[in-house]
């Protein structure tokens, strides 16, 4: 025991001893070979920051969140700051013609203005893309923008390789896989999709739209069915790869239009853009105003002179222009005249009625015209054969109807035109002769006239008389069926002689005739039945040729 405490007490001597100048070798060593202390410590470095981690996370959080609150702060206020300065740049440029062409885009792909103008304030800009092997971190290919291109690409998959190896490792893992999927930096980040056997690292500029990412994946899919097989097989030999034509697959990623331009300075605004539309609108409306108030005025005159009774029938034209009617036409007194203007002037908004109204003094009241016609056509209407109608429009007789002939309708023509010389008539007059179809009955056997048919063919040459015209007379005679066909034929013929006699005789006709004998009754008539009606003759007339009646 007592051997025991004098060999501690040797080495706490030996130990107070040699501290000094261990103590100042090691400063010493540290000072000339710092690299080499780093290399060595660097792998303890990181295996105590993931035990300090995995014991103690709650502690790191707290000890980090400080600075990295406040730098992610800084860098979301400095994001919006420029999203809203370009916005607001965008919506001050709203008469331009890049402000039209985002409408009709807008309407075309069936989103709002708004949504489309947020997408276009925050556009991303793909600066580089690298096909990286997972288990060896070796870049497989790699495509860049030439403004932007990566100094060294292999240390960049390096790294890239290491986190996701960190992340992955640090991370809990459940049963599903899980994969990194993108790391920010500053107004940049860094899109990482991961295949079987290989990842994509893509580098971007801003935010990263969906359409982005859609093109990514799109891409690594694309890789991987054309070239998995090669990126299974791949042993660290990049000879034995086809890097030209996987780099040529990424190459479509980048967009030319992508590579970033110098800022352009802002297009100043000229006041004028602002000012011009307006005035265009004020006048505009100042047009349609002035135009309304016309037709207003131009509508009230005119209602005032077609409701005047004294002035409904005279042609009074009334234009405005510059708050002044100029009254036009003919009146067969100045009480006419005088009265359309005064009327006009009463109306307000009115400066002054140019009144260049002529008085003829050959022109008679209409009214007056018009009570002679009517008064003239009633008398008319009671002969029988004339049945007129007729429109009055001031000088203007428009005649329409009927008569029985030419004879006739000369008659009211002449009647009309001695009410005024200077009136014009519009004839649509028809001439219609009446219908005749009269039946001529014949007792049983004989051809002789009784006393109806005397009658009867005195009523016919009477009409005839009145219609005065040269039409054809048809007279058609048939039989009874009693007795032999000849003695019916013979007493058919003699029928329609003896009837024609008569009216040539008698009536003095110098019509022209046409003879019709049959041996049999008339269509729908049975002798059996009514015989008196079987052994008949019926006289029609004819206009024309072609107008029966």
């Amino acid at each position: 025991m007592k051997e025991n405490e004098e060999t501690i007490s040797q080495d706490k001597a030996l130990e107070e001893a040699l501290k000094p100048i261990v103590n100042s070798l090691i400063d010493k060593n540290y000072e000339t070979s710092q690299d080499k202390i780093a290399s060595q410590m660097a792998p303890l470095i990181g295996s105590a920051i993931r035990e300090q981690i995995r014991s103690q996370k709650d502690d790191v959080v707290d000890a980090l969140y400080p600075v990295l609150g406040n730098m992610i702060s800084r860098y979301v206020t400095k994001t919006l700051e420029e999203l809203l300065e370009n916005i607001n740049k965008q919506v001050q440029e709203g008469l331009s013609f890049e402000a039209l062409k985002r409408k009709v885009q807008a309407k075309i792909q069936g989103v709002s203005e708004t949504e489309l103008l947020f997408s276009q304030s925050s556009t991303s800009n793909i600066q580089a893309i690298l096909l990286i092997d997972k288990e060896t971190g070796i870049v497989l290919a790699h495509a860049e923008n030439p403004n932007h291109a990566v100094s060294e690409p292999e240390m960049l998959a390096s790294m890239m390789t290491a986190i996701r190896s960190f992340v992955n490792d640090w991370v809990e893992q459940s049963d599903t896989h899980q994969e990194l999927g993108e790391i920010d930096y500053g107004g940049n980040k860094i899109i990482l999709e991961a295949s079987g056997y290989s990842y994509l690292a893509v580098i971007v500029k801003g935010a990263a739209s969906k359409t982005t990412y859609d093109m990514i994946r799109g891409t690594l899919e694309k890789v991987v069915l054309e070239y998995g097989e090669e990126i299974k097989a791949f042993n660290g030999d990049l000879e034995s790869f086809s890097n030209l034509e996987v780099t040529r697959e990424l190459a479509k990623v980048l967009d030319t239009k992508q590579v970033e331009e110098e800022p352009k300075e802002a297009k100043k605004i000229h006041p004028l853009i602002f000012i011009l539309p307006i005035l265009l609108l004020i006048w505009i409306a100042y047009a349609m105003y002035n135009n309304y108030q016309n037709d207003a005025l131009q509508s009230q005159a005119n209602e005032l002179l077609y409701k005047t009774p004294q002035l409904t029938s005279f042609r009074i034209n009334a234009n405005l222009k510059d708050e002044q009617f100029t009254l036009s036409g003919e009146v067969p007194f100045s009480y006419h005249k005088q009265l359309a203007q005064k009327l006009l002037t009463g109306i307000d908004g009115i400066q002054e009625v140019k009144n260049n109204i002529i008085v003829t003094s050959g022109l008679k009241d209409p009214m007056q015209i018009s009570a002679n016609i009517n008064y003239l056509l009633s008398g008319l209407n009671t002969q029988e054969g004339i049945n007129i109608d007729y429109y009055y429009d001031y000088d203007n007789v428009t005649l329409i109807g009927n008569v029985w002939s030419s004879n006739y309708k000369d008659k009211v023509l002449n009647a009309i035109q001695k009410i005024d010389a200077q009136m014009s008539i519009k004839d649509e007059i028809k001439v219609v002769p009446p219908k005749l179809d009269k039946s001529i009955y014949f007792d049983k056997g004989s051809s002789s006239l009784t006393k109806e048919a005397h009658t009867s063919l005195i009523e016919i040459i009477i009409l005839l008389e009145k219609l005065k015209g040269d039409g054809l007379i048809t007279i058609t005679s048939y039989s009874d069926l009693i007795g032999s066909v000849k003695r019916n034929r013979e007493l058919s013929e003699q029928r329609t002689r003896n009837i024609l006699n008569y009216l040539q005789e008698e009536g003095k006709l110098k019509n022209e005739f046409l003879l019709i004998n049959k041996e049999t009754p008339p269509e729908g008539v049975d002798p059996s039945v009514d015989p008196e009606k079987a052994r008949c003759v019926i006289i029609s007339y004819k206009k024309g040729i072609n107008d029966s009646i």
